[in-house]
């Protein structure tokens, strides 16, 4: 199943809920409800949890879609992809990446977090593999237009 396109609210929105350990039948359901409230514990919502449910409203197919099969994210500036690799993956600049300015350097992730980033960062940004372990794949981040 192809994933579903979404913008980088609604995208970190279900991050953040996941990971306050929220399973995706929880996600679904605290939708459904429709009470913005129940959302304030996982945090500020950007740009309000509110507006999550009006568009969960709005598009409930695409939403579960979304939360079940994954998503990719329609577009990411550099700040907004630190934030993802924050909320989604626990990497902090600094102590798991370094930001050269042209791009993210030196981060390590499983395997499996390197497929599942590779399938939702926005088509304007390129995971480059750089060195592998046989536990880990060393990586740099680059705008997909430019060339290092």
């Amino acid at each position: 199943m192809t994933r579903e396109l979404l913008a980088l609210n609604h995208s970190l929105m279900i991050e953040m809920i996941r990971k306050c350990g929220k399973s995706n039948d929880e996600i679904i359901n605290l939708l459904m409800e429709g009470n913005a409230e129940s959302f304030q514990p996982f945090g500020e919502g950007i740009p309000d949890w509110e507006t999550f449910i009006q568009y969960y409203e709005s598009n409930p197919i695409k939403m579960k879609n979304a939360i079940y099969h994954g998503f990719k994210v329609t577009f990411l500036t550099k700040g907004a992809l630190k934030m993802l690799l924050k909320i989604k993956f626990n990497l902090h600049e600094g102590e798991d990446f370094i930001d050269t300015g042209e791009t993210l350097e030196n981060m390590k992730l499983s395997f499996e977090s390197h497929r599942e980033l590779q399938e939702m960062i926005s088509s304007n940004w390129r995971i480059i593999a750089k060195q592998q372990t046989s536990s880990a794949i060393a990586i740099r981040i680059q705008l997909a237009n430019q060339s290092l």
